[in-house]
This record gives structure tokens, sequence and C-alpha cells, in this order.
């Protein structure tokens, strides 16, 4: 039994994970909610703000991020 409380098993999301959400969800009707797409590396953010800096591959040119629906 001991070995097992010692191992902790919790299942993680892996680093760079597609869907990755870093920023808490904004409350009430004000908030929106964007998904945008790098057009480099194909990474899909979602998030409460605008993506200015791709988190997978760096990519900051605007022309190279497209609304994803």
């Amino acid at each position: 039994m001991e070995d097992i409380l010692k191992n902790n098993n919790t299942p993680t999301q892996p680093p760079g994970s597609e869907y990755e959400v870093k920023e808490p969800i904004g409350e009430g009707l004000e908030s929106v909610w964007t998904r945008c797409k790098c057009l480099v590396c194909g990474y899909v953010y979602e998030g409460a703000s605008e993506c200015k800096k791709c988190p997978k591959c760096g990519n900051e040119d605007p022309d190279k991020f497209v609304d994803a629906e």
C-alpha cells in the first residue's frame, strides 16, 4: 500500500499539447473566447485574449495567424 501512495500516477497533459489552455476563462457576458491557428506549425490557440505569439513555435507574424472554427 505504501508504494502506491508514494507513486503519484496523476495523468497530466503533455507539454505543447495542441489544445492547451494557459489562461483563466473570463466570467460574465463581456468575455470573448477566441481561437486562432498558427499557419507555421498548426498550433490552435484558445483564450480570452488575441494570440500575438505562438506558444509552440514562437511565430510573431500576425499575417500567419487565422481564425480557427
